[in-house]
């Protein structure tokens, strides 16, 4: 069925029931009115003045960097601020506004800040933004995406402007890895004089670019930061633009009135890769691809329905077929690549007849299951929802899919609304279990309908003790539970590709965060 599928898209059959209709790019003529506006912005703009001109799926929502939970606001808001410490692609970490760290105690760590570093509205930064910044991460009025990874958090110290003293409620080991992923510094002045809802609109940082301007729907502009503590990018201006239609961001790059797209969907890759003008990066995803499913809706609620929907699925087939082979079906929810990750486990299984004997057991009667799937936002998003539904209308299961955008499914996500499942892409953010597991599924988080008090025992346990051997076994125990329960439904662990103008050099990072640094990005356009 999953071969159907692929040949159908190969073939341009159904074309607008896998790709949706080109003027989701807006009015004005489609993908060619979009072409002809943005070559002669681009003739205009890009080429004089060294522009780097970024399409991805979906419109910004926000930058306030410790509240967003959208991977589009991730990719502008990871250049405008720096953390202290930060993650290279190769999983490395590296000093960055903190040029040193020490575990003075069990439960102190002592970092040493970085010299010289302005804000850029020119003042400097100190430890007491520092202390503000993480200050809120553990606060009741602040950011929910940070609730769980710094609710270890006990009080921050700042007894001098180039020192910070982080006290935790008991042994934390990933302080500095959890820094690295959401510890974003903000500027406490600038905050407290103009307020969080400026703030969130007219971000400042300490990264190596400036936010310049946002037009909702439109772009965001962002100018290179001369002052850059670490060296300036060689860019003028970076310009993000939403383009919800995979197609639209392959054409506009091939057309040269983009340099970099993000989310290139492997049947796309070949095409870019095989133009002169262009170039594929990609890296294996620190996360998966899942259908986050309703645990409270019928028939979802019971466990073994939801054990069912998993074994229908032919993972294999959808790696081989959908994704050319670029992709890992993962054997459990923790990502090939993170700690504690055990390769000897087999891959989730596909067997349809066990699949039918749990929907039998549980008295399913052909209730619907709904899919509520996007359509770009995340790669083959759509076309693996045709797929899956196939797979589970074989074992009987009665499956409704339902198109939404980005913006429909991120209001769904927020008062966790959806009808079944819908897709989501969570991410390993400390390359570790609790980046992924402990963090998503935790009481209080978008990502909870589901609650089970054994896996949350183990979660809590292994956060809070630095016993590796300890850690690994209540992280076997998690992955248990969450594979009777399936909270989640797995699909796979893919690769992410961008897709670049030749003249472009960037390495990704398999968190998803866009990072332009002088480490992984260069321009070489004179």
């Amino acid at each position: 069925m999953v071969r159907r599928v692929a040949r159908s898209f190969s073939q341009g059959i159904g074309r607008r029931s896998f790709l949706g209709h080109v003027a989701t790019l807006g009015a004005g003529g489609g993908i060619h009115g979009f072409l002809s506006r943005a070559s002669a912005w681009a003739a205009g703009e890009t080429r004089q003045k060294r522009d780097l001109v970024i399409l991805q799926p979906s419109d910004i929502t926000g930058l306030d960097p410790l509240a967003s939970i959208h991977t589009s606001d991730r990719a502008v808001s990871s250049n405008i601020f720096d953390t202290l410490v930060r993650r290279h692609p190769d999983g490395t970490l590296h000093p960055a506004l903190a040029t040193a760290w020490t575990r003075t105690a069990a439960t102190t760590w002592q970092f040493i800040l970085r010299r010289g570093v302005r804000w850029h509205d020119g003042t400097w930064f100190t430890s007491t933004d520092a202390k503000y910044s993480l200050d809120r991460t553990y606060t009741p009025v602040k950011a929910a995406r940070l609730k769980v990874p710094f609710q270890t958090l006990d009080r921050i110290e700042a007894p001098d402007p180039e020192t910070l003293i982080v006290h935790t409620k008991r042994p934390d080991p990933l302080i500095p890895a959890k820094l690295a992923c959401c510890g974003q510094m903000v500027p406490w002045a600038y905050i407290e004089r103009v307020g969080m809802t400026v703030f969130n609109q007219r971000p400042v940082g300490t990264g190596p670019l400036r936010f310049v301007s946002w037009s909702k729907g439109d772009r965001c502009v962002l100018a290179s930061n001369s002052d850059y503590w670490d060296g300036p990018l060689r860019v003028e201006r970076v310009v993000v633009r939403p383009v919800t239609e995979p197609r639209g961001r392959v054409d506009a790059l091939l057309h040269g009135e983009a340099d970099m797209i993000t989310r290139l969907a492997p049947e796309d890759s070949q095409r870019v890769a095989s133009d002169p003008s262009a170039q594929v990066a990609g890296a294996l995803y620190a996360g998966l691809y899942v259908l986050l499913v309703n645990v409270w809706v019928s028939p979802l609620n019971d466990p073994l329905v939801r054990q069912a929907l998993s074994l229908a699925i032919d993972r294999q087939a959808i790696v081989k077929d959908l994704w050319r082979g670029r992709g890992v079906v993962p054997n459990g929810p923790i990502p090939r690549g993170d700690d504690h990750h055990d390769p000897a486990l087999p891959p989730l299984p596909y067997d349809p007849r066990g699949a039918r004997d749990r929907l039998r057991t549980a008295g399913y009667r052909s209730e619907p299951v709904v899919i509520e799937t996007t359509e770009g936002f995340l790669a083959n998003d759509k076309l693996m929802t045709e797929a899956i539904a196939e797979m589970w209308e074989d074992v009987g299961v009665k499956v409704i899919v339902e198109v939404i955008d980005s913006e429909v499914r991120l209001r769904k996500y927020r008062s966790q609304s959806f009808k079944g499942h819908t897709w989501s892409d969570p991410t390993s953010t400390t390359r570790e279990p609790d980046g992924l597991m402990g963090r998503l599924l935790a009481p209080e988080t978008p990502h909870d309908y589901w609650r089970d008090p054994e896996f949350d025992g183990l979660a809590i346990a292994a956060r809070f003790t630095a016993d590796e051997g300890s850690r690994a076994d209540a992280y076997r125990k998690m992955s248990a539970i969450f594979l009777k329960h399936n909270p989640w439904i797995i699909v796979l662990q893919p690769y992410e590709y961008y897709g670049l103008r030749r003249y472009v050099e960037f390495t990704p990072n398999p968190n998803l965060q866009l990072d332009l640094r002088r480490f992984n990005f260069r321009m070489h356009r004179s």
